[in-house]
């Protein structure tokens, strides 16, 4: 890693487009703004500025009362809608970032608007550190996720095997810094809403177990969304079960998903919430007795809180993840079987009492804080080479 003395603060910039990864991007964003060497810039668009997704951005300025705001939502559900956007948010961060400047833009994983930001960066000069990168997803995401890879100057993979995959596609290992998940640094490091203030929030027995669901649309397959949603109620409820459930992005297929999960409004069991402030859905992962779900908090967040999960689908195809995770197609008697394994097999609950998180130890911010600080700006950065 290149070394810098300067003593001027690095302007660093972050562009959130939704409640998922600005969660996780709290820890790192708060460090920046400690630090004596680095200054934040923080962007929000898209999911943050929709009214029927909860109107996130008030959240966000909880955590940061300074934030510019790219006016770009998605306004149709579909794949055209999805480009419509990207087009949209691309020219008007285009216009931005020119007047800006940052010296470094952070980018994290696979979703369309950090793709287009870091498109955006790439042509106007700004270096790029990409944080997950490297990790095997199945859909576009994957595509997307490896495609910024290719664009970002620097690099913040979660594990050794995400940063051996950044290195066989070419990139030198100077630039390839493993850090771990920044979702860790909360879980491990912040005190959690607790289970009765969770039950009195929700207006859950505490002494009661609950289903948590989070299911998002498959790009390549969102005629199916609706259906899909059917299935996964379909088997839930045969456990009659209190069941918080939560809406999806709003990614081509979601506004399918939620028709389905809406006409269950009057069902006394489900608690259904467009969106939840980042710390409350933690804690809500952490006390469920399962999830069911095809989101990456499945997979990476999960085995702190040694609980069952039922990963449904193939969204999450080839990510690592713990021994606490049972996959399954979208068949409503395989997901029956799979949460009768993580509700009553004793055995395999047991199990998972000794399950260690392979996404890190809690310390992603600290590390990536101190590269940033120590890291030269200079045309090296955006000079790439293939190593191979």
């Amino acid at each position: 890693m290149i070394l810098s003395n300067t003593k001027m603060k690095k302007r660093i910039a972050y562009v959130s487009g939704t409640r998922a990864d600005f969660g996780l991007m709290i820890p790192i964003l708060k460090a920046i703004e400690k630090s004596k060497l680095l200054s934040i810039k923080l962007y929000v668009t898209g999911e943050h500025l929709m009214p029927e997704l909860g109107m996130t951005i008030n959240n966000v300025k909880k955590y940061f009362s300074k934030v510019i705001v790219i006016d770009a939502v998605s306004k149709q559900n579909d794949k055209i809608g999805t480009a419509k956007f990207n087009a949209d948010f691309f020219k008007k961060m285009i216009e931005e970032l020119n007047i800006s400047r940052p010296d470094l833009m952070l980018v994290l994983g696979d979703r369309q608007e950090m793709l287009m930001v870091s498109v955006a960066c790439l042509y106007l000069g700004i270096p790029i550190a990409h944080i997950h990168g490297g990790e095997r997803t199945g859909t576009v995401d994957g595509v997307a996720r490896h495609t910024i890879t290719k664009i970002a100057s620097i690099h913040f993979p979660a594990t050794k095997d995400a940063a051996l995959r950044i290195k066989k596609m070419g990139e030198e290992d100077w630039r390839i810094n493993i850090v771990g998940a920044p979702a860790l640094d909360t879980i491990l490091n912040n005190k959690l809403p607790s289970r009765k203030e969770l039950a009195d929030k929700f207006g859950i027995n505490p002494k009661e177990n609950f289903i948590l669901i989070l299911e998002h649309p498959v790009s390549e397959d969102i005629e199916n969304a609706g259906r899909q949603m059917e299935v996964i109620i379909e088997a839930v409820k045969r456990f009659n079960i209190p069941t918080v459930i939560i809406y999806p992005h709003a990614d081509a297929g979601g506004k399918k998903i939620i028709e389905v999960i809406e006409k269950e409004k009057s069902n006394r069991l489900f608690k259904i919430f467009p969106s939840l402030e980042y710390k409350t859905f933690l804690a809500l992962e952490r006390e469920a007795s399962f999830w069911v779900v095809n989101s990456s908090a499945a997979l990476i967040e999960s085995s702190s809180f040694k609980i069952p999960v039922v990963n449904i689908g193939n969204r999450q195809m080839g990510r690592q993840r713990g021994n606490n995770v049972l996959d399954v197609d979208y068949d409503s008697e395989k997901i029956y079987k799979a949460i009768d394994k993580s509700l009553n097999d004793k055995k395999y609950l047991s199990k998972l009492k000794k399950i260690k998180n392979p996404w890190g130890d809690g310390r992603a911010s600290s590390r990536i804080i101190k590269i940033l600080e120590k890291l030269e700006i200079t045309p090296k950065l955006l000079n790439k080479q293939i190593n191979y």
